[in-house]
């Protein structure tokens, strides 16, 4: 019972948390889905050795209302950077995660330094070919992270 409640008020906070995002201008939203790329994470040594796909989906949530009214490029993220930012952490030219937890938070971290005009980021990472014992599309983590969750309040650009 205890864990259920802890479990609702973490959700609780996490939307309000978003609410908030999107009160500040955040309600726009770029979607990057079925990012495909070929990395070496994963426990297992054979994870390591052979490697697998994974398939990344970003929302990028910030203010597009500039870049839509003046059809200005420079007013919104540069998606295509986002893409390489995100395959250059997959693709393991860096750290190799064990975990797809720690595969995407990573992600999010990269977005919020690399692209200030995103608030918050919705990240869902999935290996399709996990190795389990038995048949399913495939296994992933989805996270939810608002800027302020990530970066310090300083304003500085730090991470938490």
């Amino acid at each position: 019972m205890r864990a259920s409640m802890t479990s609702m008020a973490v959700s609780f906070a996490r939307r309000a948390l978003a609410s908030e995002a999107v009160a500040r201008g955040g309600r726009d939203t770029i979607v990057l889905k079925g990012l495909s790329f070929f990395g070496r994470h994963g426990v297992l040594k054979e994870e390591e050795a052979l490697g697998q796909k994974f398939v990344v989906d970003l929302k990028l949530g910030c203010c597009l209302e500039s870049a839509g009214r003046t059809d200005d490029v420079t007013r919104t993220v540069d998606y295509a950077a986002v893409y390489r930012t995100v395959k250059e952490i997959v693709e393991g030219r860096g750290r190799r995660h064990e975990l797809v937890e720690s595969l995407a938070s990573t992600i999010v971290a990269s977005v919020f330094r690399g692209f200030e005009q995103v608030e918050h980021v919705d990240v869902f990472v999935k290996k399709p070919q996990v190795a389990l014992m038995g048949e399913l599309e495939y296994a992933g983590v989805r996270m939810l992270r608002t800027r302020d969750e990530v970066v310090g309040e300083s304003g500085s650009g730090s991470l938490k």
